[in-house]
């Protein structure tokens, strides 16, 4: 018994003494607002320096913006990014070797047949053939952007624009080309900037025409070569299994309340719970913001906004775009675009379609763009109405004159989505130093910010947002 009683004495004491040794407490993850290209290369590079990541996406899937919707043969047809260039797409190519998904050439100029429609009268014909003198021009002036982009953008164009924007650069994509002397490519370009989202190359600053036409782009866009594409949505979702194996997801999770009052950011959520919601809540080390932050989008999630915050990001615009997936008549190799009162203004901006592409030989539904009133709102079910509307009335083989347009079904639009496309400055806030503002706020109140407005809405800015702020402040 004497023995017994030593030895139960000896285990209690060092058991006393073994939970009196101080413990590492358990540092709270870093809190990633949104899963598209900018928050899961985010994690992607936090999982592998060793730091806990954890996700919150208000949508069911990943992949942010790249999106697409999948028909019963599981064809996809893009609802968000499906192009890129090999050359300029440098990060881009990495996340898409690693997620092994596949790509295919593509020509975005002059393998289809292109009909232009009337919005208002659904007449259409086709695209009037660019005249000789036209190309001329065209093939000489597309070296001498070349050669500016390299000696006045190239030095600037690195994430956030941390070397400056020049003040030349912060005028209207049109007042950069006039004061350049460029005639054509002013003319070529004002279509795909419209009807990608990009907006009107009369108020859209240079910088980012630059940035989005980068010279291997903008030779693809007329035609000197090809370049691919591919399902980003599927891109996202094969490369988070690989790259994300121990970061927390947490899909359909809308961040409501965020409090960075204390020690540690503390968000607040709601989950689905069957028919109900269910609020939760996460003590964050700190918090990275993935998505455009507009004064809109930061108060939908709560965010204590600051002074110097509110007087940044009441400066970023973004554009009504729309995009939908639609059963049509149109035959593959075919494709519509809106027409413009005059040569070298976009289509209205009135939440018509202004594009649509049939872009798989298998299938009957094409992918359909549209773009609304900037700086307006615009609700997604007028957009829908007006697709709707519009498609009906050229809802035919434009080939053949005599074909009547058929109705669409509300069936026929197999999906629809609003996006709040495009984050940027415009030419005021640029001229005020938008960019080295936005620089200065990162890290403050442990917070940080990555999206397309670090560089610009496309996939490869998006990632580069995403990995520069963890490989520079973390």
């Amino acid at each position: 018994m004497h023995w017994a009683f030593v030895l139960s004495a000896l285990t209690s004491y060092y058991s006393l003494t073994v939970s009196a040794w101080p413990t590492k407490p358990h540092k709270p993850p870093v809190c990633i607002i949104g899963a598209g290209p900018a928050g899961l290369t985010a994690a992607g590079r936090l999982e592998a320096k060793g730091i806990e990541a954890v996700i919150f996406e208000k949508q069911e899937e990943i992949g942010g913006k790249c999106q697409s919707y999948y028909d019963e043969e599981g064809i996809f047809h893009p609802l968000g990014a499906a192009f890129f260039s090999n050359v300029t797409y440098t990060e881009t190519v990495k996340v898409v070797d690693e997620s092994g998904v596949s790509i295919e050439e593509f020509a975005l100029a002059g393998a289809r047949q292109q009909y232009e429609f009337n919005v208002t009268t659904g007449a259409t014909r086709a695209v009037p053939a660019s005249s000789a003198q036209f190309l001329q021009l065209m093939a000489a002036e597309i070296p001498r952007y070349v050669q500016l982009w390299n000696r006045d953008f190239a030095p600037i164009s690195t994430t956030s624009y941390k070397k400056g924007v020049p003040e030349s650069l912060t005028v209207s994509g049109s007042e950069w080309f006039q004061k350049n002397n460029f005639t054509a490519l002013p003319i070529m370009l004002v279509n795909p900037l419209a009807l990608y989202g990009y907006g009107d190359i009369r108020r859209i600053p240079a910088l980012y025409i630059l940035q989005y036409f980068s010279p291997d782009l903008l030779t693809g866009f007329v035609g000197q070569h090809n370049v691919y594409y591919t399902d980003f949505n599927k891109i996202w979702v094969e490369w988070a299994k690989k790259k994300l194996c121990k970061t927390q997801i947490n899909l359909s999770h809308e961040v409501r309340c965020i409090d960075r009052s204390g020690k540690n950011p503390v968000v607040k959520y709601t989950k689905p719970h069957g028919n109900f919601i269910r609020w939760g809540k996460q003590e964050c080390d700190s918090l990275i913001f993935a998505f455009p932050p507009t004064i809109e989008n930061l108060e939908r999630v709560g965010l204590d906004i600051t002074e110097d915050e509110h007087e940044v990001f009441q400066n970023v615009a973004v554009e009504n775009y729309f995009s939908s997936a639609v059963e049509m008549k149109l035959p593959f190799g075919v494709s519509y675009i809106a027409n413009s009162s005059t040569l070298g203004v976009p289509p209205p901006n009135n939440g018509e379609p202004v594009a649509v592409l049939h872009l798989s030989s298998r299938s009957n539904v094409s992918t359909s763009w549209s773009w609304g009133p900037y700086k307006e709102f615009q609700a997604e079910s007028t957009a829908r109405d007006l697709l709707n509307t519009t498609l009906s009335s050229i809802n035919k083989d434009p080939r053949n004159g005599t074909t009547p347009a058929q109705p669409l079904c509300p069936t026929d639009i197999r999906a629809f989505r609003k996006w709040d496309y495009f984050p940027h400055f415009d030419t005021e806030p640029l001229k005020n130093g938008a960019y080295a503002k936005l620089n200065r706020l990162q890290g403050c109140n442990k917070s940080f910010w990555a999206s397309g407005l670090n560089g610009m809405e496309i996939v490869e800015w998006a990632v580069r947002a995403g990995q520069d702020v963890v490989d520079t402040y973390y």
